[in-house]
């Protein structure tokens, strides 16, 4: 899974507009942030740099044109509002209110504490006057976003619901179809909050995902048993990709009546060689791909756990991954 980024306003020159202001990176993009008051920021260009607020001419909310980026790498703009962003962010949800309010009725006011989630009727009460906030007889509670385990934890949940219920997420990335998140976590998410912060580690600057079946090759069920952290480069090490591969074995591909074995290191291609047979590609394929396990198994030994160490040590790679 993509790690979580609160973004470390020391390294970016941004000016905080007060000591809570939080930037967090948004769902599905790379290279832009939204802040706990409202604020957009990109780094596209290798320079951070703040958004000039748009307005809405008919609602007079803020608004922004953003590439997101999807698993396969596709690139496309979407239209945001500020007060969405900032509520998903960091309000918490509240069953059966999905609109986002503005409690002093400034549409453009999209700080993170003038926001609550109401009802439809709400909603439509508290534009026409007829009730007020505090009539609703409840506050709005905030993603305790200061505390980066905890943002981690919810963002990773989100994630992970979304691998394993979105069925829209499975017409695109069938590979997670089947996928299920265990009763423990699932009755209560407070439960996947506390595992994450007393499991979280952190390896230099490196990302880190949250990995399922490394520990369980072919495992399908996110777990306290099963699941465990690991550096981006090691969950990408092991991941193989049936949608993207084609009917070749994994690491194989047909060229010029021959079968091809190539083996991806370091964001490089090195060449195996070309056999008569899949089969006779593969295992030359296996027999490099598993070296290659342990020599970064090697290189992390010491900084992963001790499990994570001993299955890459005694990871197999086979014809039907």
């Amino acid at each position: 899974m993509q790690e979580i980024n609160i973004l470390d306003l020391k390294r970016t020159g941004i000016k905080p507009l007060n000591e809570l202001e939080t930037f967090m990176l948004i769902d599905g993009t790379k290279h832009y942030y939204i802040s706990s008051e409202g604020r957009l920021a990109n780094n596209i260009k290798g320079k951070f740099y703040i958004h000039n607020e748009t307005l809405s001419k008919a609602t007079n909310r803020v608004h922004w044109k953003v590439f997101y980026e999807d698993e396969s790498g596709v690139k496309y703009k979407r239209d945001v509002y500020a007060d969405n962003l900032v509520a998903q962010t960091f309000l918490e949800p509240v069953k059966g209110k999905n609109k986002v309010y503005h409690i002093d009725s400034d549409s453009s006011n999209s700080k993170y504490n003038n926001l609550i989630y109401v009802s439809d009727r709400e909603f439509y009460n508290l534009r026409n006057g007829k009730i007020s906030v505090d009539d609703l007889g409840r506050e709005q509670k905030y993603i305790p976003f200061l505390n980066n385990n905890r943002m981690k934890a919810r963002r990773l949940w989100n994630d992970m619901h979304s691998r394993c219920y979105n069925e829209k997420l499975h017409k695109r990335f069938p590979e997670y179809i089947g996928c299920t998140i265990c009763d423990y976590w699932l009755d209560d998410k407070e439960r996947f909050y506390k595992w994450v912060e007393e499991n979280y580690y952190m390896i230099g600057n490196e990302q880190m995902d949250l990995d399922k079946d490394i520990l369980c090759k072919g495992n399908k069920v996110y777990s306290p048993e099963t699941c465990v952290f690991v550096p981006h480069t090691i969950n990408t090490l092991l991941l193989n990709c049936k949608r993207k591969r084609g009917k070749y074995p994994v690491g194989v591909s047909f060229d010029k009546g021959k079968y091809r074995a190539a083996l991806n290191v370091d964001g490089k291609t090195v060449k195996l060689g070309v056999y008569n047979t899949p089969k006779k590609a593969f295992m030359e394929y296996k027999k490099h791909k598993e070296a290659l396990i342990i020599v970064v198994a090697d290189r992390y030994k010491g900084k992963i756990p001790d499990k994570v160490y001993e299955a890459m040590m005694n990871w197999k790679i086979e014809i039907d991954d």
